[in-house]
């Protein structure tokens, strides 16, 4: 697996509410990926943050860098062992006026309310789920597709770019087999729950009305990072 995610943006939903003046998309929307010029400015530099940013000298730790963009100004502060590049504050310089953007940085991370909290990492999470449950849908059916053709054999597949699996269908059709690992390609566990509902989906799909779990593979055992599950359809 993977442990060295790419880099992505993220931004605050305090950012997003107060000081871009935004309404907080719906779970399906990639924060990261907000239409808003201090958004794409983060975006841009989200490779190789940060590299080329001034630190905002007021704020002693942990290190924030300053952004801007025509008359905005923000706040970014990189989650190194998350790899996320966070945008936490953004303002407009008035014209004429001198580091009023900067002293409203400083007074939110005095008042503890600058860096990314508990509401931010549930809402990162949420989204990360909807593209994984997106992406299993829409491959699922050619997948099951496959391993009904290739009868006996796997066929591996990844969800969202995140969450890899294995399909599995018997000689006869009657059984699909689904391994699904615990460990994302990001190196962040699958949650529960939402391995339950890509084992719903393939089964669903596969039109399996029993399922069980099982502790063993039909070509092998299972790797210690993987949880299985077996569907029973009507042979076809």
């Amino acid at each position: 697996m993977d442990s060295h995610p790419a880099r992505r943006t993220r931004v605050t939903l305090r950012c997003v509410r107060e000081d871009l003046g935004l309404d907080v998309p719906p779970i399906e929307v990639d924060l990261g990926g907000l239409d808003h010029a201090l958004v794409v400015e983060a975006r841009r530099l989200t490779p190789s943050a940060p590299r080329g940013q001034k630190r905002i000298l007021s704020i002693e730790h942990p290190l924030v860098y300053r952004i801007r963009h025509a008359r905005w100004r923000g706040a970014t502060w990189l989650e190194t062992d998350a790899n996320r590049f966070w945008l936490c504050a953004g303002a407009q310089r008035e014209e004429g006026s001198g580091d009023d953007a900067y002293e409203h940085f400083a007074a939110l991370h005095e008042a503890g309310r600058l860096l990314p909290g508990d509401d931010d990492d549930l809402r990162d999470a949420l989204e990360r789920n909807v593209r994984i449950i997106d992406a299993a849908t829409e491959a699922i059916p050619e997948a099951l597709a496959d391993a009904l053709a290739r009868r006996g054999r796997d066929v591996t597949l990844r969800f969202g770019e995140l969450v890899d699996a294995r399909l599995h269908a018997s000689a006869a059709g009657e059984e699909i087999w689904i391994a699904i690992a615990t460990q994302a390609s990001d190196g962040r566990f699958v949650d529960e729950r939402l391995r339950d509902v890509l084992f719903r989906l393939v089964f669903d799909g596969a039109g399996a009305e029993l399922w069980e779990p099982r502790a063993d593979w039909p070509l092998g055992e299972l790797a210690w990072f993987e949880v299985a599950r077996l569907g029973l359809r009507e042979a076809v």
